[in-house]
């Protein structure tokens, strides 16, 4: 796809194809077992759709999770891990949508639907520039794997994971990991113009937390000092009134360089200083939530419960705390930091769930400055960052496989557009979607021969 199709926007065939994608729930729960019929449904369409990567590729499938094998024409390592994912999260509300979430509409502009951002437009757009090298007759010139999870809105486990597993046990090692996570942003920045590319290196970790209270209960015209929900609801308060210490690390410290240049003063003298006021530029990142999850461990009360009934005393009552996780920060140290805040011996303190540590940090290199070059490409006015994703991805199951880890894809989305992953009316422009294509297929056109 060239650059002029990437400003205009694709083809009705090609956000067809994506459209087609949409209508597949292929949702994924905590609770519910995943439907398999929609999940086959979204295989079939892709083996429709994609004949010649059917044909030429070797594929194993992990549940319905999808390991591509693009043989390459040299022994070495492999050129690349291409990761992305073929679940989407719950909808809230229907009614908010302006269209079905799962209807795959197509107008003019946008293509609507959950799974539009994330991430279903990165599986489909990976495997139109694969079948149009293909077509091109290409071949690359070291191995090229296609990872598409089917439960990364669940951690992984049944997919990224095996998947990762299967790699390792093939001896595999790659110049590069591509994933989800960082994009090209405007208008967030306060006095920069430019478009931002976040091309992030590593992610935070996460951790649930329980707080729990029992109480021998009673009749609420005689309450103690304290009742379970009093006790739960001081619990939090310490927790989010005293979050853990801010922390400038040597990744946010990177990507404030790069951004030094094009800040307004005084930011760019102060930055300047960042050496010395690293713990200073932390304190001010700090006072906007979007700025202050780069320098902390956050602290998110989540889910808080108790009683039956407004006349009773309650027995129980619980409370469930997400906190993301800095690199430098671990698990054990957020247990630690709750129980020191907490202080309270009727309080206990447990993990509850799935947790992860953070990610490693990779450093850039050949394979970032290659990404990057594309970026500039076909933006060429942006500006190019390091960055930490500040959620979870498949990514983190795969890191020790490549020598570069890259979360990123090149749509530029607003305040708004942000907003609408996970949320209501999800959707991605058609010169979005040209572009992401145009940049993979630029890609494997530096992999190929």
């Amino acid at each position: 796809m060239t650059a002029t199709h990437a400003a205009t926007g694709v083809d009705d065939h090609t956000a067809e194809r994506l459209a087609a994608a949409l209508r597949c729930v292929t949702v994924s729960t905590d609770e519910a077992a995943d439907d398999e019929r929609e999940f086959d449904r979204l295989a079939e369409h892709l083996e429709r759709s994609f004949p010649l990567v059917h044909a030429r590729l070797a594929l194993e499938r992990f549940g319905h999770s999808r390991l591509y094998r693009w043989e390459g024409a040299e022994p070495g390592p492999a050129a690349a891990i291409l990761l992305a994912h073929l679940d989407v999260v719950p909808v809230d509300d229907e009614r908010r949508w302006t269209h079905p979430p799962f209807a795959g509409v197509v107008d003019d502009e946008f293509v609507w639907g959950r799974g539009a951002i994330d991430d279903k437009s990165r599986v489909l757009a990976i495997l139109e520039a694969v079948e149009a090298t293909l077509a091109a007759g290409k071949r690359p010139r070291r191995t090229i794997f296609l990872a598409f999870g089917h439960d990364e809105e669940v951690f992984g486990t049944e997919g990224a994971t095996r998947m990762a597993a299967r790699l390792r046990e093939l001896g595999v090692r790659a110049d590069l990991l591509l994933d989800e996570g960082g994009v090209v942003t405007t208008g967030l920045a306060h006095g920069m113009r430019q478009p931002i590319a976040t091309i992030a290196l590593g992610e935070k970790g996460w951790a649930t937390v329980r707080l729990a209270v029992t109480d021998p209960g009673g009749h609420s015209s005689m309450p103690g000092r304290q009742t379970a929900v009093g006790r739960i609801a001081r619990a939090v308060a310490r927790l989010q009134d005293h979050p853990m210490p801010l922390r400038m690390t040597p990744l946010i410290a990177d990507m404030l360089t790069r951004l030094r240049p094009a800040m307004p003063e005084p930011r760019r003298t102060a930055l300047g200083l960042l050496p010395l006021a690293g713990p200073a530029v932390a304190r001010i990142m700090a006072s906007q939530p979007q700025t202050e999850a780069m320098v902390r461990t956050t602290t998110a009360p989540t889910i808080i419960h108790g009683g039956v009934k407004a006349n009773v005393l309650p027995q129980q009552a619980e409370a469930m705390v997400n906190f993301r996780i800095l690199p430098g920060d671990s698990v054990h140290d957020v247990l630690t930091h709750c129980r020191r805040v907490v202080r309270d011996p009727a309080v206990t303190i447990d993990p509850v769930g799935l947790s992860s540590e953070p990610s490693q940090i990779t450093t850039p290199g050949p394979a970032f400055d290659l990404i990057a070059d594309i970026t500039h490409t076909l933006l060429p006015d942006t500006l190019i960052t390091t960055g930490l994703v500040p959620g979870a991805t498949d990514s983190r199951h795969y890191t020790d496989l490549a020598t570069t880890r890259c979360n990123f894809a090149p749509i530029l989305l607003t305040e708004s557009d942000l907003s609408r992953i996970h949320g209501t009316d999800e959707r991605l422009s058609r010169t979005n979607y040209a572009r992401l294509i145009a940049f993979n297929t630029r890609l494997l056109d530096h992999l190929t021969t």
